[in-house]
């Protein structure tokens, strides 16, 4: 019999590759080694003749579907919503190709990666790196005088949003000793927080209490732009902004106002509304109690380990007749 071809354009594992291999063929063209992601007319041309495309940060619109009739599954290496634009699901469901997916693929390295941010910002790293190295430090009392912080067991962190991420976070602040608060009206399991040590408040108290604001929601109509001038006015002039979800759930302009004149303290940011970006392009990156990274929280290689395995379990739970764990379109076959 002749073995399914398969092509992954997604930052695949070599296990993972290998797992493949034993029973497909594998074209493997791995976006990172190209570095960007592939467009629609090349993948299109790459797709051809294939049974199975496996992708991460390609989009496959309805032209890449159609443009090969031989095509039986999709597998995205991310996590995805039930309306994604990315992916057109409605011309798979036409199809009855069922699309695999990678939730929670990436939750502990941002987890970390928040509490990095959130002890940069607090702690002032940035500006007291460029202060050494600019040779200003002259008197012993220098630093104590300029760059003084707050230790993470004297503040409150809300965090909006207590998904898988939200979760993750809010255990690395309980073991820093932090008080934690959430808003997620979507989870509303009371059991679930008290496991957590978190309290369950609705967003006006979370952001009149917190000292540290953390932004954990993926974007949807609902949570464009959730974060406005009027939210962020209610936040104490001492607190601080996390951003490590996205950009659009947030005013950038309003953000930036706030900075600039600071009626917040601070905030650390990882996600842009352009990306690539730099100072020439958003402001925020002029300011001087803005940490800023580029889109770094998940980029862990555990997270390439973690989502080719999930992907490549799933795929063969399907092609073996059995119910994958995490299908976005469970009914495609209808």
């Amino acid at each position: 019999m002749e073995k399914m071809k398969v092509l992954v354009t997604a930052s695949f594992s070599d296990q993972g590759i290998a797992r493949l291999q034993e029973k497909m063929d594998v074209k493997y063209h791995n976006w990172l080694e190209q570095g960007r992601p592939n467009t629609q007319e090349e993948l299109k041309k790459m797709v051809q003749g294939k049974d199975i495309l496996i992708v991460e940060t390609d989009e496959v619109h309805r032209e890449v579907i159609e443009a090969n009739p031989q095509l039986k599954i999709i597998g995205v290496c991310r996590g995805l919503r039930g309306d994604d634009p990315t992916i057109d699901i409605k011309a798979c469901n036409e199809r009855k190709i069922p699309i695999l997916y990678t939730p929670g693929r990436n939750f502990n390295s941002v987890a970390e990666f928040t509490i990095l941010m959130t002890l940069a910002v607090i702690k002032k790293i940035r500006p007291a790196t460029e202060w050494l190295h600019a040779k200003k430090w002259q008197e012993w009392l220098d630093f104590y005088t300029i760059f003084r912080t707050r230790e993470l067991a004297s503040l409150t962190v809300g965090l909006v949003g207590f998904g898988n991420i939200g979760r993750s976070v809010s255990r690395l602040f309980n073991a820093f000793g932090s008080k934690v608060i959430a808003y997620d009206p979507y989870v509303n399991d009371s059991n679930l927080y008290a496991q957590h040590n978190v309290e369950k408040v609705d967003l006006p108290t979370l952001l009149k209490t917190a000292d540290v604001v953390s932004l954990h929601m993926n974007v949807s109509d609902e949570t464009k732009s959730m974060i406005g001038a009027e939210e962020i006015a209610l936040m104490k002039p001492t607190a601080y902004m996390i951003n490590s979800a996205r950009a659009a759930v947030i005013d950038h302009d309003a953000l930036y106002e706030a900075l600039k004149n600071k009626k917040i303290a601070g905030a650390a940011i990882d996600v842009f509304h352009q990306e690539p970006t730099g100072p020439d392009r958003d402001p925020l990156l002029t300011l001087d109690n803005v940490f800023a990274t580029p889109h770094l929280a998940g980029t862990a290689d555990e997270v390439i380990e973690n989502h080719t395995n999930m992907v490549v379990d799933d795929l063969f739970k399907l092609l073996n007749g059995e119910q994958p764990k995490f299908l976005l379109n469970p009914d495609y076959d209808k």
